[in-house]
């Protein structure tokens, strides 16, 4: 059977101006035991190690050597085997390795969002590797409490480009807070900045963008889903 393994281009190719998103870096386990879940995990998804090996572009004795813990196994490879076994990094590592990881894993929105056409909510929602002392010490939550949106289109420039990768804080809906938030339009996810239209009846939302060739919008706040605030910005840089 065909083997779909996401590789994250764009992330795993970039180089990030702010420290966040974790690079291709290798997980200390010297002296670990046999990793049975991520064996046990490959087995359910019906896949031998020379089927991963080949879609992933290595050896089959290195995924031998991930599964019985002699290799650290870097941070995107991770996130290609949770999505191809369709499990957790705690089933395929146990959660005491978790732990000692250098990164968190943070849900992705499907599709890159508009910055100004929108981006459609279509596809299967997935995870990034984020590195683990940005969330924890820096932003200071949790990773189920962070959404990764990738901008598209021009109506935020000069403050977000295309390409840009965002973190979205998902417990951050007030709009008594100032910044730009990820919401859903009806149309699609969008970056914008968001406004109440006060003594509206029934109440208005204003929608703005940052680039002034894009007019301000009035939409009802019952068609506007707002899912959090934008608190970290990554930009390829070169």
């Amino acid at each position: 059977m065909p083997l779909n393994i996401t590789q994250y281009e764009s992330l795993r190719n970039s180089q990030i101006s702010y420290r966040g998103m974790a690079p291709l870096q290798r997980v200390s386990d010297d002296g670990r035991m046999e990793r049975k879940g991520l064996k046990a995990a490959r087995k359910r998804a019906n896949l031998t190690q020379e089927a991963v090996a080949e879609a992933m572009g290595v050896s089959v004795p290195q995924i031998s050597r991930w599964e019985n813990g002699r290799d650290g196994i870097p941070s995107q490879r991770l996130q290609s085997l949770a999505e191809t076994y369709r499990a957790s990094l705690e089933e395929l590592l146990g959660e005491d390795e978790v732990e000692q990881l250098p990164i968190v894993m943070v849900e992705q929105l499907p599709t890159t969002v508009g910055a100004g056409g929108g981006g459609l909510g279509v596809g299967d929602y997935r995870s990034v590797p984020v590195a683990r002392s940005l969330v924890e010490f820096d932003l200071k939550v949790l990773p189920d409490d962070l959404l990764s949106v990738e901008v598209e289109g021009d109506s935020m420039v000069p403050e977000f480009f295309p390409g840009d990768q965002l973190l979205v804080n998902k417990r951050k809906t007030s709009l008594a807070q100032p910044g730009a938030f990820c919401l859903w339009d009806g149309d699609g996810y969008v970056i914008k900045y968001l406004e109440k239209v006060y003594d509206s009846d029934p109440q208005l939302i204003r929608v703005m963008s940052r680039n002034e060739r894009y007019r301000p919008v009035e939409r009802l706040a019952d068609e506007v889903r707002i899912m959090g605030r934008v608190v970290w910005v990554g930009r390829r840089v070169g």
